[in-house]
């Protein structure tokens, strides 16, 4: 990665230079050769600076107050799909509507195909 010129690092004070700094780790990424011990640091450096940056802004989710439901609700929002989406996975729909409804939790084995069909994080759907 000589061939990129990175910025040095700094606190980051605004949203400019969030965006900035996200773009930088978006290119970083996308660059696609094996990175040296000083880009990996530099992009751990970098990553802790974003982070923090986030958690004064209130960008980061404070997923103790998230529920499973909520997860799933908001992933067929974001991927415009349906409850009926869920069925091949989470089995008939008045298990669905239970399930969404808060009437009955979802499984460990339903929590693990959640996650190889939609690749949802399965810490965020244990309650």
């Amino acid at each position: 990665m000589e061939v990129l010129e990175k910025p040095s690092l700094k606190i980051i004070g605004n949203e400019i230079e969030y965006q900035n700094a996200l773009d930088l780790i978006k290119t970083l990424f996308g660059i696609g050769t094996a990175i040296d011990e000083e880009d990996e640091n530099y992009l751990e450096v970098l990553s802790v600076l974003i982070e923090k940056y986030e958690e004064e802004r209130g960008y980061k989710i404070d997923t103790s107050q998230v529920d499973a439901i909520d997860v799933l609700d908001y992933y067929l929002t974001e991927n415009n799909l349906q409850q009926k989406d869920l069925v091949p996975v989470l089995g008939p729909a008045s298990r669905v509507s239970e399930i969404m409804n808060r009437k009955r939790s979802l499984s460990l084995k339903q929590i693990k195909k959640l996650n190889q069909a939609y690749h949802i994080p399965v810490a965020l759907l244990l309650d």
